[in-house]
């Protein structure tokens, strides 16, 4: 139930970066927007527009350009951004007035962390999506400095909430924080897709049709290209690759299809309107999945992934890696199939698993509506913030560290 506005507190949530490429935040903005007044602070990012609520006031900071761009300039000119960042950032706070503030990742809660201060200095929840390189210091890059202070000031944060356990013990233990954290899995939102279609008759065109399909990031450690290794031993399967990277790695994987002989059957494009994502999600037959674990993110992304939540909302089974983190968290979901990224062999395996059987490809695409509406969409998975969120507006203070 939403609450009327005249006894709303006042929530301001800040991410350094543009939160139109993080669907999960824009869902939990929704949601914050039933109980509370929200403010949304970002840094002024170029990117796909987002669909706010009406009653939500989205305040980019600085500079607009391409975050690409602005990731390989020099320190002085990041450490300028960075410094205008928390001056802007201090004086929302003190013109919004918040009753306390929800910040996105390490950058964004330490700028939160260095706002506060004088008459404003409200409590901070610490929502950490993705870990930065934690075991490999660099000095001369100011990352790795706002990790280090980031990971001093969690124990001062009023909630920690990871997408992943074992993303959160990794954190926690070197923030030397005892508390556990609200793990959140990064859901699509409820209405992601239309119940309303019969999924088994889709699912029937879909087997058929035997299209796979690779949402987001492009890059060697995502997968992509053992997926179109793959493909040469699949040869009545074919494949969309589309999202973000840069256009010379599109380029590389349209190489390596040619040169398996299957560029018929393999479409790579940089990123799509919504309205072509989801067209491509409902034309797919299965969604692919495959990080390497090239580092702790990538190893323990088993419930991190938004793109495993809106395959499943569209009634797709997905091939993720063969690690423990997805094992684990998908222990009783039989929409899920498994392969080592690295050998494109396995991959052709788990593929063909899926589209080998009409009757389990529909029963594995039926339950994955299901495990959507009933247990991943984030409606669901965010109630518990909510209500520690409703705890702390109602005077329930901050945790306290043992």
């Amino acid at each position: 139930m939403k609450i009327p506005g005249p006894q709303r507190s006042t929530l301001l949530v800040v991410m350094y970066g543009n939160p139109a490429f993080h669907p999960p935040t824009i869902n939990a903005v929704r949601l914050m927007g039933d109980h509370f007044r929200v403010f949304v602070v970002h840094r002024n990012d170029d990117g796909p527009p987002a669909q706010w609520p009406p009653d939500v006031e989205v305040r980019p900071i600085g500079p607009s350009g391409a975050q690409g761009i602005k990731s390989a300039r020099g320190p002085a000119a990041k450490l300028a951004e960075f410094t205008g960042f928390i001056r802007e950032l201090r004086r929302t706070l003190a013109e919004a007035r918040p009753q306390f503030v929800y910040a996105y990742d390490p950058v964004g809660f330490s700028a939160a962390m260095r706002a506060r201060g004088g008459a404003v200095s409200p409590p901070v929840i610490f929502h950490c999506h993705d870990l930065p390189a934690l075991d490999r210091p660099r000095f001369t890059s100011l990352q790795f400095w706002i990790s280090r202070y980031a990971l001093r000031r969690t124990r001062d944060a009023a909630l920690v909430v990871f997408p992943s356990e074992y993303r959160a013990q990794a954190w926690l233990e070197r923030a030397r924080d005892r508390r556990p954290a609200l793990i959140v899995p990064n859901g699509a939102a409820r209405d992601f897709s239309s119940p309303c279609e019969d999924l088994r008759s889709l699912a029937g065109i879909r087997f058929q049709d035997r299209r796979a399909l690779y949402l987001g990031s492009m890059s060697p450690e995502n997968g992509q290209a053992g997926a179109i290794a793959a493909l040469a031993m699949l040869p009545r399967t074919s494949l969309d690759i589309v999202g973000f990277g840069l256009a010379a790695y599109r380029e590389e994987l349209r190489t390596i299809a040619r040169t398996a002989g299957v560029e018929m059957r393999v479409n790579v494009e940089g990123w799509v309107s919504d309205a072509e994502r989801m067209r491509r999600l409902r034309l797919a037959a299965l969604g692919l999945l495959l990080y390497r674990a090239a580092s702790l993110n990538w190893e323990h992304s088993g419930s991190s992934a938004n793109k495993l939540f809106e395959y499943a909302a569209m009634g797709l089974p997905v091939v993720v890696p063969d690690r423990k983190s997805f094992r684990e968290f998908f222990a009783a979901d039989s929409w899920v199939a498994y392969a080592k990224p690295e050998d494109p062999a396995s991959i052709a395996r788990a593929i063909e698993f899926i589209l080998a059987d009409r009757a389990r490809y529909v029963a594995m695409s039926l339950a994955a509506r299901k495990a959507h509406e009933e247990k991943y969409n984030y409606e669901t998975v965010f109630q518990p913030v909510l209500a520690r969120l409703d705890q702390l507006a109602a005077g329930h203070g901050p945790e306290v560290n043992p």
